[in-house]
């Protein structure tokens, strides 16, 4: 039984009758007719925790199913078919595969977190089921052989389809005999279900790990606003009184920044730093799980006749080979040390003659100090006393700071953007915003969760629900997740400097997905290559920075603080994580196995081989507490890719600065970045798009500059 409601649209008053199952789900197929919205919005009040798994296996039936035929056919292969028949085929397997990724990342209860320890596994099989399909493989390759010989004249983005296709197929192993192809699937299997069980476990132990505070005289220098959610977060974990921190994902915290207490903050940074040690089920830790992770991928890469996990994956990057990613990071770790001993004799100055350390500095004083020059120079700057806690304008209201982002967007691409109160959130909080473009024409939806929550991954991201894409009709529908404190009744959220950054990043993200246009929906907005991804939404930050309200207000920054302050601490750290993850990701199946033995130590030796072994600083991520590459995410011998894509992203936010001030200028600027860069995908190599946008080649200077390290002679 359906109940009809009448639903006036916000902008035009339009009124639209649309129907809705009545009650919690539909008995037959929740993610059928009715579950798209306006403009493909999820109805997931249809959608109870029991469905998704059945929906899921439909899905992968459908989609054999439909795969099968196409490898049966015996007509010539051209562009219809196979090649826009494989683009089309598993739609219903890519809604409910979306739907169930968004709903999980930011509301994974038990049942769902249930559902993907089984699901994981089963599409890992699945998918290497179509990759390793010999009769799909055979017409894509009989498609590629009639297009050299001249008989099929394919587009540019067709024939990159066609690449990506084989690309993939070779690189998941198609050319593997099949016992050797049964070894790749188990191998599979079982790396989905370690990833599994390392996210389930390092959800655990995040929630575990929270700091009880019993006295506010403890946390002078929070600011109202996270004492407010720590005292709600305490009453939500049982407690009657006090607060409680709960983690987020990198091991320095926010709060270090302006927490007085010293002895607070040790037991903070203690809590965030020493994750991983906490004993599963089976009793392993995500350090070992982690390890034995490691392991795996390095006996799949071997099995793909690969050196290491890094030589596999990367014929699917930008970069060449593992020297080309060495060769980046030599001057930036040299030139963040260089730059670490300079802040550090600084902190250390100031935190004497504060008062604030008498003996040696320790890793938990590190952010504190940093902040705490911060706030000397700003107040100096101002003509004011440093004054305890963060600088006047250390926070802003949520929803001025959204005004920020959409306004930012506005000025440079001439989009518009309106809430949609109207559409129900994808979780609860949620909130649904409609994206036009400069002549009102709808572009996509953008869906923005912002607040913690128990059941929620740590960090930040962007995902979609769908993606634009002519072939198969698909629009944007793009999340934001953050997990930002979550106000008291009554009181409106507040976001930090460092998270207004983080808002910028995100809707750069969301902006690859809006403003995309591609046939193919795998090489629609964010779907190019793991180490291209963060290029748009690191570009997106310069407007956190330099964006104005009106040119004659004058900039954000202060005339006496230092914008390059603290940037040798935050990319050491960064710089470390990297390394990690490299360490983990070129070693053979006998060096992982021997590693996996003493994982601590082997973190230990990686550090130091690169000098980045600092006491003070320790990785932003350890093998215990890394999501990114242990937890499923795609970054696994990839979180590289924040530095790579920040050489091209700090060039072109040095050509946008040059015309921030001004608006015509600026808007030309936008208009070509979208139309060269944002909007292309993986439609075209992103270097190509990259010299059509900025007119030339990227070079480091830039990135060297931004991070307030002289570039190299």
């Amino acid at each position: 039984m359906t109940h009809a409601s009448q639903v006036t649209h916000p902008d035009t008053g339009q009124v639209r009758v649309r129907s809705r199952p009545d009650g919690a789900g539909s008995p037959h197929d929740p993610f059928g007719d009715g579950f798209l919205l306006d403009h493909q919005h999820p109805d997931l009040r249809r959608v109870s925790p029991g469905d998704w798994l059945p929906a899921l296996r439909a899905g992968v039936a459908e989609e054999k199913a439909e795969l099968e035929e196409i490898a049966a056919r015996g007509a010539p292969a051209d562009v219809d078919d196979p090649l826009r028949a494989v683009g089309r085929a598993g739609g219903r397997l890519r809604r409910v595969q979306r739907a169930f990724s968004c709903v999980f990342s930011a509301d994974a209860g038990p049942d769902l977190q249930d559902v993907q320890a089984h699901w994981a596994p089963e599409m890992a099989a699945h998918r290497d089921w179509v990759q390793l399909h010999p009769g799909l493989h055979h017409r894509l390759r009989e498609l590629a052989q009639r297009i050299d010989a001249g008989a099929v004249s394919p587009t540019a983005e067709q024939r990159r389809m066609l690449h990506r296709l084989l690309a993939e197929a070779e690189a998941a192993g198609a050319g593997l005999s099949g016992t050797d192809q049964e070894r790749l699937r188990e191998l599979n299997r079982r790396i989905a279900a370690e990833e599994t069980a390392y996210q389930r476990l390092q959800r655990a132990e995040a929630a575990e790990s929270a700091v009880y505070v019993a006295s506010a005289d403890e946390l002078v220098g929070l600011d109202d606003a996270v004492l407010s959610s720590a005292r709600e977060a305490a009453r939500a974990a049982g407690h009657d009184a006090g607060h409680l921190l709960r983690l987020g994902m990198p091991v320095q915290q926010p709060a270090l920044a302006v927490l007085r207490d010293r002895q607070t903050r040790r037991r903070l940074h203690l809590a965030s730093s020493e994750r991983g040690g906490m004993p599963g089920d089976d009793g392993r830790t995500t350090r070992q799980i982690g390890a034995d992770i490691a392991v795996l991928r390095a006996r799949r890469a071997r099995l793909l006749g690969h050196d290491h996990h890094l030589d596999a994956v990367l014929p699917l990057r930008t970069a060449s080979d593992v020297s080309a990613v060495q060769d980046m990071l030599r001057p930036l770790i040299a030139g963040a040390r260089r730059r670490l001993a300079e802040e550090l004799a600084v902190v250390e100055e100031h935190l004497r003659a504060a008062g604030d350390v008498h003996d040696e500095l320790r890793p938990w004083d590190l952010t504190y100090g940093i902040a705490a020059v911060e706030r000397a120079a700003r107040g100096a700057a101002e003509g004011r006393d440093d004054a305890p806690g963060p600088p006047a304008d250390a926070s802003l209201p949520l929803e001025e700071a959204l005004g920020r982002v959409f306004a930012a967007a506005r000025r440079v691409y001439g989009l518009q953007v309106h809430e949609r109160t109207d559409l129900p959130g994808f979780v609860d909080g949620a909130r649904s915003f409609e994206v036009r473009d400069v002549d009102g024409a709808v572009l996509g939806l953008f869906l923005l969760d912002p607040f913690a929550r128990p059941t929620k991954a740590g960090g930040a991201w962007m995902n979609s629900f769908s993606v634009a894409s002519s072939l198969t009709g698909s629009r944007p529908v793009v999340i934001n997740c953050l997990n930002l404190a979550r106000p008291a009744d009554g009181e409106a959220a507040q976001v930090t400097r460092a998270e207004q950054k983080t808002l910028f990043h995100e809707f750069g993200h969301a902006l690859h997905g809006l403003l995309a246009e591609a046939e193919f929906e795998a090489l629609s907005g964010t779907a190019v290559p793991r180490d291209a991804v963060e290029f748009p939404s690191q570009v997106n930050e310069v407007f956190a920075d330099l964006w104005r309200p009106s040119p004659a207000s004058g900039s954000h920054l202060h005339p006496g603080a230092d914008p390059h302050w603290g940037r040798g601490a935050s990319m050491v750290e960064h710089l470390a994580a990297v390394v990690l993850d490299l360490a983990w990701h070129t070693l053979s199946p006998e060096q992982a196995e021997e590693a996996a033995r003493d994982p601590e130590g082997f973190e230990d030796q990686a550090l130091a081989a690169w000098g980045l072994d600092h006491p003070l600083v320790p990785p932003r991520y350890g093998t215990g507490c890394f999501k990114h590459i242990f937890a499923g995410s795609g970054y696994a011998a990839g979180y590289y890719s924040y530095l790579w894509a920040q050489v091209l992203a700090a060039d072109a936010a040095e050509w946008f600065r040059t015309v921030m001030d001004d608006e015509s200028a600026l808007r030309k600027a936008g208009d070509r970045f979208r139309a060269e860069l944002l909007r292309r995908g993986d439609t075209r190599e992103l270097e190509e798009s990259f010299r059509h946008a900025i007119g030339r080649e990227p070079t480091l200077a830039p990135l060297l500059r931004s991070l307030g390290m002289t570039p190299p002679a």
